[in-house]
């Protein structure tokens, strides 16, 4: 984490100075974070779009021994000795993300979103926006961490899903986008592999100029 702009709280180069100085997060000192924190970061991301403005998005809050209950439902003793980031354990919170399909499908059944055809079921959808929502949901919490500056990673419940919800009595409609840890970035941070893999130049990035 770092900020590139001598004045980082004003200026239009503040958005994308957050951009650029986010990353993500592997080590976190074991602090607790101030009361309301998370619940801001929360808040901030109930302003990112959504399809239709969907209320199919909802969290998991998760401190202290909840944070603990997490990481024996998703780490067992054995992958915890062989776990390449001990330092996520330390993170005071996590966030897991949540959207439902139904309530897009609900949405979009009502009378101003009917003609779209979008209403009866998943497959209609050949984006499913509730992805793309919570993704950005998500973009939005660390986005709002960094501005805050804490620390953050987003990780994969991936064959955990069920579980966890159990777990944590997550309704069945519902499915994960993923878990993001929040918390204060310890100040020595090891590089993944990943790191070492250059950003391609916008030109890079473009199909063409139309």
């Amino acid at each position: 984490m770092k900020n590139l702009d001598p004045n980082p709280d004003s200026g239009p180069e503040y958005v994308l100075n957050l951009m650029k100085g986010r990353r993500m997060v592997r080590d976190f000192q074991e602090r607790r974070l101030k009361d309301g924190v998370v619940e801001r970061l929360i808040d901030a991301a109930r302003y990112a779009p959504r399809a239709g403005n969907t209320e199919g998005i909802r969290y998991s809050l998760l401190k202290e021994g909840k944070v603990c209950d997490y990481w024996e439902t998703t780490l067992s003793k054995d992958a915890r000795r062989k776990f390449p980031w001990p330092g996520l354990l330390k993170a005071p919170t996590l966030i897991i993300v949540w959207v439902s399909p139904l309530q897009y499908l609900s949405r979009y059944g009502e009378e101003d979103k009917k003609s779209t055809g979008l209403g009866g079921k998943e497959s209609s959808w050949s984006t499913p926006y509730w992805w793309v929502d919570g993704g950005m949901a998500a973009m939005t919490i660390l986005l709002a961490a960094e501005a805050q500056n804490l620390g953050a990673l987003f990780f994969g419940l991936f064959e955990h899903e069920s579980a966890v919800k159990s777990k944590f009595s997550i309704p069945d409609e519902f499915r994960a986008i993923g878990t993001i840890a929040i918390g204060y970035a310890a100040k020595e941070q090891r590089k993944s592999k990943s790191t070492l893999r250059d950003r391609l130049p916008v030109e890079s990035l473009l199909f063409g100029e139309y």
